[in-house]
């Protein structure tokens, strides 16, 4: 290229000539980069617009971001929660179909409880990326001790096993009549009492008669006390019903119905009608007696196991234990007698001395707040959960106590008192409020997870837009761009056109 000397330009053609080669070149660079500048200072104006979009840009990434995470934990835990669902109902199902067989001192049924607590168990364990899920707000702990530690003693803590032995001999009494005592006939009438006001044994709830010439009186008082007798000659077929409440909060029903001598062996809770009220009342006393020894040795024991589980399985503070032992005693025989004639439970210090079966947190006093997180401005999501809240601690308790028991082929009323067990274990995991509990932990998790989905929504929105924005700032219009690099391209030539007729210009042509 011929050089073309400045001193024969005039400097504004030589700055225009400079300010159209920079502009050709810049538009070169937009027309190849597709944006209008490569730095913020070069957007002039829109400098201000684009910071702003891009921070609006990131923010958005960044609650999305967490928003994938907290949707991927509440999957899993929702898988969680279907999974004790299932295993609730299923154990029912299998249970429907097992029968009475003990094999190492325990059922078929109870061996599956066992094989679906270590499931349920390692359900509640489950984490997500090395956050326990199901630990309140202790992430880092795992939340659930595993089924042999907590039904198992910890040296001088207490497992699950010695909970249900002690609360056992609390509630049957030194006599295993279930802290009832029963007086001795006096003529035509003889006392029920309770032994006391406190928590154990059975309860005199009520009484309903249909013996001609029945005593019947209470129950009242507290401890409350129940007359019963004959006073005249009752039929055969009749009969008196006392109510009595257990230590679980159920109630059973013990009948007595009053037979003729025909010669027919007496079955259980039938007496017989003497010649005189006072040896028919004789009769109702010692067949009170012996249902009552019947019923404390089956459904009060079974009822004392589930009462049991529920001092244990707490969802927070201290778990009851019976009062009146403290762990101090040198023999079995006085450690019995302590036990059956406590009044009452302790929950002072027991923790101190009781497995804990929950490892995780318990400091808030709504489990859901213990994960939050924030999804959108002025949005948070409460997606915490813990395996002691009740829908999960039921499910853990039952499967745990029936689990817990063993029975022996020679005891007669093993049987009987399994099928209190099972009715009131499994039962409960196969109830209605079971499931409707464990589905509420679910729908609170779908909320909280709609609450995500809608946050992320409205960022797609907001994207768009912020996106469209940034675009209108810092993306260069290739047409526009070309139209510009061909005009300019037009101006360069033609200034180029004027210096060289500037350079052919010479004195020698005006002289």
């Amino acid at each position: 290229m011929t050089t073309i000397a400045s001193s024969l330009y005039s400097p504004s053609l030589l700055k225009a000539m400079a300010n159209n080669s920079a502009k050709l070149q810049d538009l070169s660079e937009q027309l190849a980069t597709g944006k209008v500048s490569s730095t913020y200072a070069g957007l002039g104006t829109g400098r201000d617009v684009a910071l702003a979009m891009k921070a609006k840009l990131t923010q958005l990434d960044s609650y999305d971001s967490v928003g994938a995470i907290i949707s991927s934990r509440i999957g899993v835990m929702s898988t969680v929660v279907d999974g004790l669902d299932t295993i609730a109902s299923e154990i029912a199902s299998f249970d429907s179909s097992a029968s009475y067989s003990l094999s190492g001192g325990q059922t078929a049924t109870q061996s599956q409880a066992g094989a679906y607590l270590d499931e349920a168990i390692g359900y509640l364990n489950t984490d997500s990326d090395g956050r326990y899920l199901f630990s309140g707000a202790s992430t880092d702990a795992k939340p659930v001790l595993t089924a042999e530690q907590m039904l198992a003693d910890d040296g001088d803590k207490a497992g699950l096993k010695t909970v249900i032995y002690e609360r056992g001999l609390a509630d049957l009494g030194a006599d295993g009549r279930g802290r009832l005592d029963v007086s001795g006939a006096n003529g035509t009438s003889f006392t029920v009492s309770e032994e006391a006001s406190g928590p154990f044994g059975f309860k005199l709830s009520a009484v309903s008669s249909s013996l001609t010439g029945g005593v019947v009186e209470g129950p009242t008082g507290d401890p409350a006390t129940l007359t019963l007798g004959v006073d005249g000659a009752p039929s055969d077929g009749q009969s008196v019903t006392v109510t009595l409440t257990l230590p679980d909060g159920s109630t059973e029903q013990m009948t007595l119905t009053a037979r003729t001598d025909d010669g027919a062996a007496l079955q259980d809770g039938e007496f017989l009608i003497g010649a005189t009220p006072e040896e028919t009342t004789a009769n109702l006393q010692a067949a009170f007696d012996g249902s009552l020894k019947t019923l404390a040795d089956t459904s009060l024991t079974a009822a004392s196991a589930v009462a049991a589980g529920d001092d244990f399985f707490t969802s927070g503070g201290e778990p009851a234990r019976v009062a009146g032992f403290d762990g101090t005693y040198a023999t079995q025989a006085e450690r019995a007698a302590a036990l059956q004639g406590a009044t009452a439970l302790d929950t002072t210090g027991t923790a101190a001395r009781t497995v804990a079966w929950y490892q995780g947190d318990s400091s808030t006093a709504d489990p859901r707040d213990a994960a939050t997180a924030k999804v959108a401005d002025g949005v948070s999501v409460s997606y915490g959960a813990r395996a002691n809240e009740e829908a999960f601690a039921n499910v853990i308790k039952s499967l745990a106590v029936l689990s817990a028991t063993t029975f022996s082929a020679s005891d007669e009323n093993a049987e009987a008192r399994y099928e209190a067990l099972r009715e009131r274990t499994v039962g409960a995991l196969s109830s209605t409020e079971t499931s409707s509990a464990l589905q509420s932990v679910a729908s609170d998790l779908a909320i909280a997870n709609t609450s995500v989905k809608a946050a992320g929504d409205r960022h797609d929105a907001a994207r768009a837009l912020a996106e469209d924005a940034l675009s209108g700032v810092v993306d260069a219009d290739s047409d526009e761009v070309t139209v510009k690099i061909l005009a300019l391209q037009s101006s360069i030539e033609a200034s180029y056109s004027v210096a060289a007729t500037l350079k052919s210009l010479s004195l020698v042509n005006y002289l």
